[in-house]
């Protein structure tokens, strides 16, 4: 059973480790008093990442950290993504948590290498680092380095059961994605995405673009990406070039979505059923790992801490600790299959 700590600020960090050199995966809310250079100071070794929030227990916090203590045979794996090739480590067979930069462009070929590299049997989770400034920066980091445009890779025996929920239901489409390239979405139906989009988001909503700051509205109306089996992968709007609708996440040219849109209950019951979901397929349950997507947050306003109540009742075990990220993108290979990167998701992990 992996031990696990509020952390309010870096002096109580060093309070609490302070004759310790374990192995630590620290969380990091963006608001909190996070030093990177302070790390240098710390005995062992440490890895983390920097989120708009962080979950512990009952609670998110911006303003604090959480760490976990990490097994000695963890094997941790800090990338850019430009140098990450699969074949160089002992991937396949065991159960990855990773963190990638939500902001960066190069997340899908990532994940396409690291899908190539890993067993059909092998569960994985995760999400996005970054802030709510929306600007891409250092976000993940060792003792050693901080790093951006990469990947934060922690392979252990998690024997994760996963669970993803995601109720966005469909109010115009479909569109076929008729010019685009990685997270920039130009046109739709053959005319500027942000024509098409704007036209129905401010009939739903009768508000006007013109009026509001543009994620203020775009948050409550994300895109979904239609898939093969028919499930839909939902990509966050973060804001528009002109005529182009900027997105977390890559969108491929003549793809199919659709514009989404939820309503408040649905979403607070679908965060509940789906950590029920990852519990029932667990035995010998010590730890539930949530990875909720900071614009649902931004949705459910002062609700959100409904959520995350519902999921602490699931549990329904005091001795079971809840621990997570309010995250730039959620990532997950449900059912033994391709690794995808979610947005407006939550996604449960139990171990």
């Amino acid at each position: 059973m992996l031990k696990t700590y509020l952390i309010p600020s870096m002096d109580d960090f060093f309070h609490v480790f302070q004759n310790s050199a374990k192995k630590i995966l620290l969380l990091v809310g963006e608001g909190s008093n996070f030093d990177h250079s302070r790390l240098v100071h710390y005995h062992g070794e440490i890895y983390g990442a920097i989120f708009p929030q962080v979950i512990y227990r009952g609670n998110h916090y911006c303003d604090a950290m959480v760490a976990i203590e990490l097994k000695e045979s963890a094997n941790v794996i800090l990338t850019a993504f430009d140098y990450f090739n699969g074949s160089e480590y002992k991937l396949d067979g065991s159960d990855m948590l990773v963190f990638v930069d939500g902001l960066s462009s190069g997340i899908t070929d990532f994940l396409d290498v690291l899908y190539a590299s890993t067993g059909i049997r092998d569960n994985i989770l995760g999400g996005g680092a970054g802030k709510l400034t929306l600007k891409q920066e250092p976000v993940l980091f060792s003792k050693q380095e901080m790093i951006q445009d990469g990947a934060l890779i922690l392979i252990d025996s998690w024997h994760f059961s996963v669970a993803v929920s995601n109720i966005w239901e469909k109010i115009s489409g479909p569109h076929i994605v008729t010019d685009a390239e990685k997270l920039e979405l130009y046109a739709l139906d053959y005319r500027d995405a942000f024509d098409v989009y704007r036209e129905v988001v401010e009939k739903d909503s009768e508000k006007s673009f013109d009026q509001v700051d543009f994620f203020e509205l775009s948050k409550f109306y994300p895109l979904g990406l239609s898939r093969i089996h028919g499930e839909l992968v939902v990509r966050d709007p973060i804001y528009r070039k002109d005529g182009t609708l900027v997105l977390v996440g890559d969108i491929d040219k003549n793809s199919v979505v659709y514009i989404l849109n939820g309503e408040k209950e649905k979403l607070l019951n679908a965060s509940r059923r789906t950590a029920e979901q990852a519990i029932a397929r667990k035995e010998n349950l010590h730890h539930l790992f949530m990875i909720d997507c900071i614009s649902r947050a931004l949705v459910l306003e002062r609700d959100f801490k409904r959520e995350i109540d519902g999921v602490v009742e699931s549990i329904g075990n005091d001795e079971v600790t809840l621990i997570g990220i309010l995250s730039i993108g959620e990532i997950a290979n449900e059912n033994e299959g391709y690794i995808d990167f979610y947005n407006k998701t939550c996604v449960i992990g139990a171990f």
